[in-house]
């Protein structure tokens, strides 16, 4: 595979071939072509979220966010199952 490969650069349009840094951002930014941070790398200060190191205490965010109240019972209604029962009672009374 001799050819280069390029793409055009998402924010000033310019040909870049693949691997090397854009020219056009480089003139912009006043860098010599080729040099690091290219500009879809992330900045080594913008690394990590700044989350606290303590332990997450997942019963007691649940308890904040969606507070004290019992949950609604999960399942089918007795109705259901009496027209359940019902339907099928009939479709056997038809054969």
């Amino acid at each position: 595979m001799s050819e280069e490969l390029s793409y055009r650069c998402p924010f000033c349009d310019c040909e870049v071939q693949v691997g090397r840094l854009c020219p056009g951002c480089a003139k912009n930014r006043g860098q010599p072509t080729g040099t690091t941070p290219r500009p879809w790398e992330q900045a080594d200060g913008a690394d990590g979220l700044d989350l606290p190191d303590t332990d997450f205490d997942y019963d007691e965010f649940v308890a904040r966010e969606f507070g004290q109240a019992p949950h609604r019972r999960l399942g089918v209604a007795w109705y259901w199952w009496a027209l359940g029962v019902l339907v099928l009672a009939t479709m056997l009374a038809c054969f």
